[in-house]
């Protein structure tokens, strides 16, 4: 809940030399006069646009995709079973309808003739390494134009398949917000902590090496003095006192535990990679994000930290926040606008992961501007919500992707249920000209519905016909959380932004809730 300001992602054979780079031009040129930058400001236009660029990624990627199966059947032919399931591993394509992120490696990787044993395998891994690299330089390019077009969400999803083929690809780094320090790929932040001499603990986060020992025999440094850690745990029990983790992009302050504010410190950064990379339009304009395409590395401005405070029991939290925010009886945490700091407390019964990432979506959009401003007053509050419901949706699964956008998540079941078999919903005309308490302040069951319908109508925008409408609701949020009074009040609606009228964007969040079912019930 967003607390008042007064209250409350792929691959090749012999792919992309000089020649077909010469024709990818082309067909960049051919890009280009067809959909002149004047169109880009009529919504139509710009929609085809986008269609121009996703075409032209699909063709790349099946010419790419017939490569890697030329080169798996390679490896097989020649008994290299196991081989040839790893080069099959590296054909995977971009998901318009459920995003789907791979961890990018930390090392920098090896040259092949270090790793490989024997001819046949120097071979195909060097194969398969050309192939990469060269269909990542053809994504780069596809992204500079697409950049140059407006369609900055298209961007920067571009720019982290091509991460995913090359991760030493220092152009793409960079943009992604990476350094590299010897042989490793890593943020400015964990860049000076490594300079002055800490490492990453997992359980205890950011220690000087002189000290992990220490830490992992039971003591700990509690201001100068170093003490048992049940000692330590008792003076960290006064919120004053609470440990605070720094991360690249967080200050944890909890009285819970050491161990426990490091891991909600690497839930939100896992998070924060992510929405940053989901909603890259949002945070950086086409110029910006042309000026971070072209700044050296070593430019790369420093992070800020996102505040948040994780109370020991609910107890506490109310006991702490009632002043701030008198209905916080029923909330399981609260990003507060006056203060900036997103809430939560401790329940050993409760997965807090959904809460977490809820109001870290409210913190990221609001902090985007330093301005304090109220959003969403008099109309289009849906989407403020709708938007922080659907990334309760984002996963970090056990083999250590990410997901976000699941159709069978809870929140979208409840849309697509109360839509097709309760019959309620909201049209979205009536549904945009709600403001913050007119949304709020609706009884129950109304208003859990209507947090429910916002959900499924946030996934309809991202998701839809390959992310059709993706750049328009990424737009809206920007006008909405402008610092400007003026753009804020005068926000296009989606209709307007999208080019289609309300009511046959109501037709096809029907259609496509029923189709979404329908597949549901056949499994």
């Amino acid at each position: 809940m967003l607390g008042r300001q007064n209250t409350h992602c792929v691959v090749v054979g012999t792919l992309l030399p000089s020649r077909q780079l010469a024709i990818l031009a082309a067909v960049l040129l051919c890009f280009e006069l067809t959909v002149p930058n004047c169109a880009i400001a009529q919504p139509a236009k710009a929609k085809n646009s986008l269609q121009v660029a996703q075409d032209l990624h699909r063709k790349r990627y099946r010419e790419f995709s017939n490569e890697i199966k030329k080169l798996a059947d390679d490896c097989d032919e020649k008994g290299l079973n196991d081989e040839a399931n790893e080069v099959r591993s590296r054909d995977f394509e971009a998901d318009f309808q459920s995003f789907h992120v791979n961890k990018l490696p930390t090392e920098v990787q090896s040259d092949v003739s270090v790793n490989a044993n024997g001819v046949e395998q120097r071979i195909w891994q060097k194969r398969l390494r050309y192939l990469e690299t060269e269909y990542a330089k053809d994504l780069y390019i596809q992204s500079r134009a697409a950049l140059r077009h407006k369609l900055t969400t298209h961007a920067y999803n571009l720019i982290r398949e091509a991460a995913l083929h090359d991760p030493d690809n220092e152009q793409v780094r960079k943009i992604l917000g990476f350094v590299r320090r010897k042989n490793e790929w890593v943020t400015p932040f964990a860049a000076k902590q490594m300079n002055e001499g800490k490492i990453w603990h997992d359980k205890f986060g950011w220690l000087l090496k002189t000290h992990v020992d220490r830490y992992e025999d039971g003591e700990r440094l509690f201001r100068t003095q170093w003490i048992s850690a049940e000692k330590e745990k008792l003076r960290r029990t006064d919120f004053g006192s609470a440990w605070e983790v720094r991360t690249d992009h967080y200050l944890i302050k909890t009285n819970v535990s050491l161990e426990k504010g490091v891991e909600m410190g690497k839930a939100l950064e896992d998070f924060y990679g992510v929405f940053t990379e989901t909603f890259a339009a949002f945070f950086n304009t086409p110029e910006q994000l042309q000026k971070l395409f072209d700044t050296p590395v070593n430019n790369i401005r420093a992070d800020r930290w996102y505040t948040v405070h994780f109370y020991r029991s609910r107890e506490e939290y109310i006991e702490r926040m009632r002043k701030f925010f008198p209905a916080i009886e029923q909330t399981n945490g609260v990003y507060l606008t006056s203060d900036r700091i997103a809430h939560f407390y401790f329940d050993p019964n409760r997965d807090h992961e959904g809460t977490l990432f809820h109001e870290a979506t409210h913190q990221l959009f609001y902090e985007s501007e330093k301005t304090t401003r109220t959003i969403c007053d008099n109309h289009h509050f849906w989407i403020i919500e709708g938007i922080a419901c659907y990334m309760e949706s984002f996963q970090r699964n056990e083999d250590g992707t990410f997901s976000l956008g699941d159709l069978s998540h809870i929140r979208f079941f409840g849309a697509r249920n109360n839509l097709l078999r309760k019959n309620y919903y909201v049209p979205l005309r009536e549904f945009s000209g709600f403001g913050m308490q007119e949304f709020q302040l609706q009884p129950e069951p109304t208003l859990a519905k209507n947090y429910t319908q916002a959900a499924g109508l946030a996934r309809f925008f991202m998701h839809y016909d390959n992310g059709r409408y993706r750049e328009a609701l990424v737009k809206h949020l920007t006008q909405l959380y402008s610092a400007s009074s003026r753009v804020r009040e005068d926000a296009e609606s989606l209709d307007e932004l999208t080019g289609i009228e309300f009511t046959e964007l109501d037709r096809q969040y029907a259609e496509d809730a029923a189709e979404v079912d329908t597949r549901f019930t056949r499994k």
